[in-house]
């Protein structure tokens, strides 16, 4: 993104927070703080020619919608997750319109998810990285580096579905997100230990990659590749049908 592309990011945030009545200056300094955290936490994973700013400009556009789009019904609670999945969903809007390779490698994270549901289906279980890279016609080290490109790119993480950032209160919609993170939940238990600590560490802990390495004694290079498995893992098998 260029200098005026960003400036112009930056405007159009700034006009719609002002649109809104709730997001005043005050409301504005209140959820800076989250805005920024998930555009570091995103940053992370990113090469550095990605610019910082330009991410949390990013998000802030997610946080403008979400702000413009808040019931008064809504309480505190409800609005900052329903607004962690706008900002997210915004900030990789824009890094999936920075890499002109961007298509190329959200095709092969389909193909990826795709032999993985299918070797599943065929094993009965999750397949290894070999029997995965071997489907594709790719030497192993090959399949790993095209794990660490997706990664890197932003297409190797955990967004449930669209209704995920949905703000409808409704019976059916928070039974539907319910039995979403029910099924998400069974899918990581079916990981190997070492994916789950991963994750585990990662989402929960809020450590790097770098710092995953440290602790599990592997490169960063590997943790990213590790992460990206995982996540294809995860997404193969909410593509299953139920048995």
């Amino acid at each position: 993104m260029t200098t005026t592309q960003a400036a112009g990011t930056k405007k159009m945030t700034t006009a719609a927070i002002s649109r809104d009545p709730i997001a005043d200056r005050d409301t504005a300094s209140q959820y800076m703080p989250l805005v920024r955290r998930i555009a570091i936490r995103t940053a992370r994973t990113l090469p550095s020619s990605v610019s910082f700013d330009d991410v949390l400009s990013a998000g802030w556009v997610g946080m403008a919608e979400a702000l413009t789009r808040r019931r008064p019904d809504m309480d505190e609670e409800h609005f900052e997750a329903y607004a962690s999945h706008r900002v997210r969903g915004a900030i990789l809007d824009y890094l999936r319109g920075l890499d002109p390779l961007s298509r190329k490698l959200r095709g092969a994270s389909r193909k990826i998810t795709e032999a993985v549901r299918d070797l599943s289906r065929r094993f009965e279980r999750n397949p290894t990285e070999d029997e995965v890279a071997e489907e594709l016609g790719l030497a192993l080290p090959d399949y790993q580096r095209l794990l660490a490109e997706i990664s890197e790119a932003g297409y190797a993480r955990l967004e449930l579905s669209g209704d995920e950032r949905s703000d409808d209160p409704s019976p059916e919609a928070m039974a539907s997100r319910s039995e979403m993170v029910g099924a998400v939940t069974a899918a990581i238990e079916s990981l190997s230990e070492r994916l789950q600590m991963v994750l585990g560490l990662y989402y929960q802990e809020d450590c790097s990659f770098r710092e995953i390495g440290e602790i599990l004694g592997v490169t960063e290079s590997r943790v990213c590749q590790l992460h990206s498995e995982a996540v294809h893992l995860i997404r193969a098998r909410l593509d299953r049908p139920n048995p």
